[in-house]
């Protein structure tokens, strides 16, 4: 691959590609303060009013059926299911690949890598001039790739009602680089003019994801969640990413973004790579690393006090979910509360920038467990929303 390619700065939302000699990169000058600082023009009005979404996956094989549940219990925020069971396709890494330089989808052994010994430079040119033109239609994503998604469409163009909320979700690319590898084995995160495409196509799915779930016609607001299980093992040992590429390479993904943005991860991590990463909303398991988050309370205050959303991750994704109740989660939420407002955070700031979900993706689980889960996120917002309950 040639040298030409520059990874423009993401500074508060600007998306820039260029070549270098070719043409002048742009910066976006900081806003001062608060939502503004952190590139959330137009959404200043949105409120999370504990609603209730999910992360997406479903142990579902059937589109049909994943959608009709999604619909039937996530009335608030109804989130397009992906479904790793029907195909390996739809695994988070093998869905997102397409239009990724020297991409190879292995489906019978279940491995999707990049095979660097073929001459790259005219996949990665088409991604930058994608990106220079404003085009994300490049990196659409297959209806083979995503049969949820297509089939949420449908359904909601059935409908005459609107959601408060449509829902999304794009693998993100720390998670991405370092889970897809080149043909040594070697992850493509550590191969930086791959690592620059794949970032940038990764935002280009995510733009077009957008505007796919806008034009249904069936959203006041969208919002795209970038989801990092990897972030686990960033810092540790086995991981070389910097804390700075970290944090530029979410801020690039989810630039240009009209839409609400978040991250979710499911496990221990540094919590302020997210809440510095740019994004409205932070995604966490509250149920099983609620102890975690609460290492972090000053990062987590200014998060909030600036605008942001917090997504409680409280119904497990889990056999556990049959053991729980919307009573018995909404215990652990207001145990979550206390004990960080014991810590210097506002408990009133944690109750009305909140969310509820379950703790993170459900293709680990039956069909009706899944069902139960996405049923008790709605009864668990309902419940601390003080609503009164359905034939109570």
């Amino acid at each position: 691959m040639g040298s030409g390619w520059i990874l423009a700065p993401p500074l508060y939302g600007a998306v820039v590609c260029g070549l270098s000699g070719q043409g002048e990169t742009q910066s976006m000058t900081p806003p001062l303060r608060g939502m503004y600082e952190r590139g959330w023009y137009g959404m200043e009005e949105w409120e999370p009013a504990l609603t209730a979404t999910a992360i997406g996956s479903l142990p579902h094989t059937g589109a049909e059926e994943a959608c009709a549940m999604t619909l039937r219990h996530l009335a608030e925020a109804p989130v397009w299911p992906q479904l790793p069971r029907s195909s390996f396709r739809e695994n988070m890494y093998a869905q997102y690949s397409e239009g990724l330089p020297g991409v190879v989808i292995d489906e019978e052994r279940r491995k999707v890598f990049c095979d660097t010994t073929r001459d790259l430079i005219p996949e990665v040119e088409k991604i930058y001039q994608a990106c220079l033109d404003e085009d994300p239609s490049m990196a659409r994503i297959g209806e083979g790739y995503a049969s949820g998604l297509y089939r949420m469409a449908e359904k909601l163009a059935e409908e005459e009602r609107v959601y408060p909320l449509l829902k999304g979700q794009v693998t993100g690319p720390v998670s991405f680089g370092l889970t897809v590898m080149d043909e040594r084995k070697r992850p493509i995160l550590y191969n930086d003019q791959l690592a620059e495409a794949m970032i940038r196509l990764l935002n280009l799915k995510a733009r077009w994801m957008e505007g796919f779930l806008r034009g249904t016609g069936r959203a006041r607001e969208v919002l795209i969640f970038l989801d990092e299980p990897y972030l686990v093992s960033v810092g540790s040992a086995l991981v070389s990413v910097s804390r700075e590429r970290v944090v530029e390479s979410l801020r690039l993904c989810a630039g240009g973004l009209t839409c609400l943005t978040g991250v979710h991860c499911c496990g221990n991590t540094d919590w302020t790579l997210l809440f510095e990463a740019g994004v409205r909303v932070v995604s966490f398991d509250a149920y099983g690393y609620f102890d975690s988050l609460a290492l972090y309370p000053e990062g987590l205050s200014r998060f909030l006090e600036e605008g942001g959303v917090l997504a409680w991750g409280l119904v497990p994704n889990s056999a556990r979910v049959d053991e729980e109740t919307a009573d018995s989660l909404a215990r652990r939420f207001e145990d979550g509360v206390a004990a960080l407002a014991a810590r210097g955070v506002d408990p009133d700031l944690l109750r009305e920038r909140a969310m509820v979900t379950p703790s993170c993706g459900l293709e680990g689980v039956s069909e009706e467990q899944a069902g139960r889960a996405y049923r008790m996120a709605s009864e668990l917002a309902g419940l601390l929303r003080g609503e009164e309950r359905a034939g109570g």
